[in-house]
């Protein structure tokens, strides 16, 4: 099996990838990896798979996943679910300019057990990213820019502060 590095693109003037699964493809996404962090929504559908380092998650409506720079990860859910998932790829060179310290974390927000651990937390990482994808549905502006951009420095905030702990020296490998 080949393993992918997916070189992110982002949203001219915002700091992050951007995407929504096409409802007229599959769910299925081929190992891959990518320099920054990942954000996921799984809003609807079903059960969807989600293998991060060989290790698999199961992930239902609702559910918020995080995936760590520089890790291999791959989804696989059946093909005739309506599913509807969001999130965000977080430039990482970004990340790393505003927030130093990013360069050792290593992300847990990973579904329902966060959401049960840091409820609040979690409810508002979701409405960030929810009015981040709702804001990002018209023509962008500079003020719409600046408007996307205090959603998405709270949720950096958040994460950073609820949802990270340091990588440590025998900590788990990955691609460089």
């Amino acid at each position: 099996m080949k393993i992918l590095h997916e070189t992110v693109q982002t949203i001219p003037r915002l700091p992050f990838k951007y995407y929504e699964h096409d409802p007229l493809t599959d769910i299925n996404v081929a190992p891959h990896w990518h320099q920054g962090i990942e954000l996921n929504y799984l809003v609807s559908g079903t059960t969807l798979k989600f293998v991060t380092d060989g290790q698999t998650n199961e992930y239902r409506p609702g559910d918020l996943w995080t995936t760590n720079r520089r890790v291999v990860h791959s989804a696989s859910g059946p093909t005739e679910v309506d599913w509807v998932e969001f999130g965000l790829i977080i430039d990482d060179d970004f990340l790393q300019t505003q927030i130093p310290a990013s360069a050792n974390w290593q992300l847990t927000l990973n579904g329902a057990a966060s959401s049960k651990t840091h409820p609040q937390a979690y409810a508002d990482v979701r409405q960030q990213l929810v009015t981040i994808h709702d804001l990002l549905t018209t023509p962008t502006t500079d003020l719409l820019r600046l408007q996307i951009l205090s959603y998405f420095y709270q949720l950096l905030v958040t994460l950073g502060q609820t949802f990270t702990v340091p990588l440590t020296a025998t900590g788990p490998l990955s691609i460089k």
